[in-house]
């Protein structure tokens, strides 16, 4: 990969201080809204925008000239706006965040996308917020675009700082959305995987929420918005399997993985199984959606994340059994798996809560039970 600062302001000059928060912009396309998302770092609750030196936006052109890229920045925030050319062909978000966060000074660091934008004031609430308590990581409220919520992680109720990995159900964040400390990065040895096409983020941040000694949530400070009116976002494409579940393989090949506490382990296998194998198998509804030798890797996937820790398919709802059954037998098919998904998609209301058998009172009383899982949706906070 190569990186080069090709257009810098003030913050480069001799003697100039360096900003609070070092925003870091991955723009691999010129048709994504890149203008608003460089303009929301410094928007203000009351209204105006002000490039005060306090933050700094870094985008990284990932296989762009910076010539290209600079018409489509406001104009007026002068030298708080650098543009940083990285080149890898890999066409991956990773190598260009990663060159972000290496090429930041700040104390803090955060990554955004293209796509995405923050609520007004949101950095600076973050920051005093990491200065009082002393964070390693400060977790971002997040919304859909329009205002829907995104309760990630599903923490206890009313739990705010201090979050636990497994109590607090963190491996059901998987993007490091929030301000990090970006000494502690370094100490830690974390970078974003480059070259996966989608889920870079996955190792980096189920390695954070272990080792981190201090992860808040700025649960009543202004949120994280996840734009939705980019024609097509790389993160909702429907990609082949072996793409959309490579960085959970990758994930469990690690060395590190299985020095993991045990509890975390199956906390991070359950949530694999709940949400992107569920989903994947879902989205192929239909038999001519599946491609050959994708029944045999699925399964080889789902078997795999069962071996990881005791009772790992325990919390999960009759419906779901029926799809992760289905993955596990030997004699799947497309066809089998397809009947499977429709099976659950027509589950009655008590199947999709409750496990199945006469373990599933126990099932349900489990952290990572269905039922536990749209509680603490409910009760967010």
């Amino acid at each position: 990969m190569t990186a080069r600062l090709v257009a810098a302001g003030g913050f480069d000059a001799a003697g100039a201080p360096a900003p609070l928060v070092d925003v870091v912009v991955a723009l691999h396309d010129l048709s994504r809204p890149v203008a608003r998302t460089v303009r929301s770092v410094f928007a203000l609750p009351e209204g105006r925008v002000v490039a005060d030196g306090r933050l700094r936006v870094t985008v990284a052109c990932h296989e762009l000239d910076a010539s290209e890229v600079a018409p489509v920045l406001p104009e007026d925030l002068g030298g708080s706006v650098r543009l940083l050319e990285v080149r890898d062909g890999l066409g991956s978000p990773s190598g260009p965040y990663n060159a972000g966060i290496d090429a930041a000074t700040a104390r803090y660091v955060t990554i955004i996308g293209s796509d995405d934008f923050f609520e007004p004031g949101a950095l600076l609430a973050w920051h005093a917020r990491a200065e009082e308590s002393g964070a390693e990581m400060v977790l971002a409220r997040m919304t859909m675009q329009g205002g829907a919520p995104i309760n990630t992680p599903r923490v206890r109720p009313r739990r705010t700082t201090r979050l636990d990995a497994v109590k607090d159900r963190m491996a059901y964040r998987t993007a490091p959305l929030g301000l990090m400390r970006r000494e502690s990065l370094g100490d830690l040895g974390l970078r974003l995987d480059e070259g996966m096409k989608v889920g870079g983020d996955i190792a980096f941040t189920v390695r954070l929420w272990d080792l981190a000694e201090r992860i808040d949530l700025a649960w009543d400070d202004p949120a994280y918005v996840v734009g939705v009116d980019a024609q097509t976002r790389v993160t909702t494409t429907v990609r082949p399997l072996a793409v959309s579940l490579a960085p959970y393989t990758a994930l469990l090949a690690r060395d590190w993985f299985p020095r993991l506490p045990r509890a975390y382990q199956r906390a991070v296998a359950i949530k694999v199984l709940r949400i992107h194998v569920l989903d994947n198998v879902g989205r192929r509804d239909a038999v001519d959606l599946w491609a050959d030798g994708e029944a045999d890797y699925l399964r080889h996937v789902v078997s795999s994340l069962v071996a990881v820790a005791p009772r790992v398919l325990r919390p999960f709802s009759a419906a779901d059994r029926l799809v992760l059954d289905a993955c596990l037998d030997p004699a799947s098919t497309p066809q089998s798996l397809v009947a499977a998904a429709s099976a659950r998609s027509r589950s009655g209301r008590l199947a999709r809560l409750l496990p199945p058998g006469p373990d599933g009172l126990l099932g349900a009383l489990d952290r990572e039970s269905t039922l536990r899982y749209y509680a603490a949706d409910r009760f967010w906070r």
